[in-house]
């Protein structure tokens, strides 16, 4: 029984009682949830008439882009996962369900397009969530389809939608039964289910295994079904007893079948992220009342610190730190845009935990994934950096080489080198919505705005928007693709910058990976009604 493997004395309760309102299904009843410390910043005094006047002209303008890339998917791409924007043609990359409708429904819902939203809820009625024809990735579906669904479900409170919801759920319940209870990062629903083994060839990645938590644990919730929660919490069981080099930092290769880590390459950008999001994020859901998830993200984060953050060495500006990677024991000095969502992370843990050291490395953080934007030609930023750091044995001949070559290319000052491409990516300006809600700052209302000027100067076609292939160039080309995390995300991140604080609050909510907002569990609120 894996039920409490790994906690001496589970902190929930298998039996009802009036003690104990807050449930994941009806076999988990949770001790101790509290009002945990305010996370958002105290919006006091009356908001300026133009003020006002300028935000609402900036919030429209996103959600006019929206609709924008919305109408050309409908046009050109409806039913299918995504439109390639610049051939006007599609491709079904997450199984042919629609991963666009999905990931979109509560974007639709939050600007209040009620119309689309209707059509979509329409579409998603007549999807078969239980069939694949192809190998489907776990996280993938788990994070745009499950997260989309049940988002959307608490907003509008459709039944069909937690109908959905429970029915994919079911269906991905057996890509868990490898022999430590960790998923296999692809499976074939059609296929799993009759053939009792299907070899899996590949190792466990960690942020695939590591970010379900949220989404099976709010199905848990709302269906009364406490197996999906038992599922996930394994999960977590089994990644924090796996042996580790050091202290809270995690491998991004993991064992399906002995639960322990291979190699010791360790990333809070690709391969690695979301792990280290979703401990901080499973904490607040549940109100504190499971202490391991805080347990876990205090020990990565105090070792991030120690081993990961190092200071830019770019001219005149001393504020910027960035977040690298370790290779076999080395530092390297990669960091990722992916890796640009650890700001909002630091700074929400900050809030929750009372750790202001967090959010002032947040803030210096930040200041650089936004200077990788502010820096390029383009005034986006790229798909990776190496970073110039204090590790770096280069001597002045070798860096004013290199200084050289980069200003002759564009790429900025203070790196090695650039993967110049761009994929539409959210984290950035996550970060700076979550930053903004923290402290106030207008500044971060105003850089939003430039990454979406740039955004909607550089990425823009007649049918939709499109990542490019070199964000240094003023030559870049569009690269044809408009991954759904564009509308799910990117977009919904720059609406809510803009609008007003107590929308959508983050006292309130909490996103999954793909910004799908979920109600957090308050004390003595009853769980919300099942099915």
């Amino acid at each position: 029984d894996n039920r409490s493997q790994n906690i001496d004395y589970p902190p929930w309760s298998n039996e009802p009682s009036s003690n104990f309102p807050n449930t994941l299904g009806k076999q988990v009843y949770l001790h101790n949830v509290t009002n945990l410390p305010t996370i958002q910043h105290k919006f006091t005094g009356r908001e300026k008439t133009k003020e006002r006047l300028i935000r609402e002209r900036r919030r429209n303008a996103i959600r006019k882009g929206f609709l924008h890339a919305w109408r050309g998917y409908t046009k050109y791409a409806w039913g299918h996962d995504e439109l390639l924007p610049v051939s006007n043609q599609s491709r079904d990359n997450f199984n042919g369900w629609g991963a666009t409708i999905v990931d979109s429904l509560d974007t639709l819902w939050i600007m209040n397009l009620t119309r689309e939203f209707d059509r979509a809820k329409e579409f998603v009625r007549t999807v078969d969530f239980t069939t694949s024809e192809n190998d489907i990735s776990v996280f993938e579906t788990t994070i745009r389809y499950l997260g989309g669904l049940l988002s959307a479900y608490e907003f509008s409170r459709e039944p069909i939608l937690l109908e959905k919801a429970l029915e994919l759920g079911t269906a991905l319940l057996p890509s868990f039964n490898s022999p430590s209870g960790l998923p296999y990062n692809t499976w074939n629903l059609t296929r799993g289910r009759i053939e009792k083994s299907v070899p899996q060839l590949s190792p466990g990645i960690l942020s695939q295994a590591g970010t379900l938590q949220l989404e099976f644990m709010k199905l848990a919730q709302l269906s009364g079904e406490s197996e999906f929660f038992y599922k996930v919490q394994n999960i977590t069981n089994v990644l924090d007893r796996a042996k580790k080099s050091i202290q809270g930092l995690y491998p991004i290769q993991i064992d399906q079948d002995t639960g322990e880590f291979i190699g010791n390459h360790v990333s809070f950008g690709a391969q690695g992220d979301s792990f280290y999001e979703y401990l901080i994020k499973e904490y607040i859901y549940v109100g504190g009342a499971i202490d391991q998830y805080r347990r876990m993200y205090v020990e990565s984060i105090d070792s991030m610190h120690e081993y990961l953050i190092e200071e830019c060495q770019v001219e005149d500006r001393s504020n910027l730190l960035f977040i690298g990677e370790l290779s076999y024991a080395e530092f390297s000095e990669n960091m990722h845009h992916l890796a640009c969502f650890v700001p909002g992370m630091l700074s929400i843990g900050a809030k929750v935990l009372n750790r202001p050291k967090d959010l002032e490395v947040a803030i210096k953080l930040a200041e650089t994934c936004y200077w990788s934007y502010e820096a390029t030609y383009t005034g986006i930023g790229a798909e990776s950096m190496w970073f110039i750091s204090s590790h770096n044995t280069l001597n002045k001949i070798e860096r004013d080489w290199i200084e050289s070559m980069n200003k002759k290319n564009g790429v900025p000052s203070g790196l090695l080198n650039i993967s110049p491409d761009y994929y539409l990516r959210p984290e950035t300006v996550e970060s700076l919505f979550i930053l903004y809600r923290i402290t106030g700052d207008k500044k971060y209302q105003e850089k939003g705005w430039k990454i979406w000027q740039a955004i909607n100067k550089w990425c823009k076609t007649p049918a939709a928007y499109s990542g490019l292939t070199d964000v240094t160039s003023k030559f870049s080309q569009k690269n044809n693709q408009m991954e759904s995390f564009f509308l799910a995300e990117t977009l919904k991140y720059l609406y809510l910058l803009f609008s007003p604080p107590d929308f959508i609050s983050l006292d309130k909510y909490v996103f999954n990976t793909e910004a799908h907002p979920l109600l957090r569990m308050l004390k003595n609120s009853v769980s919300h009604e099942q099915i």
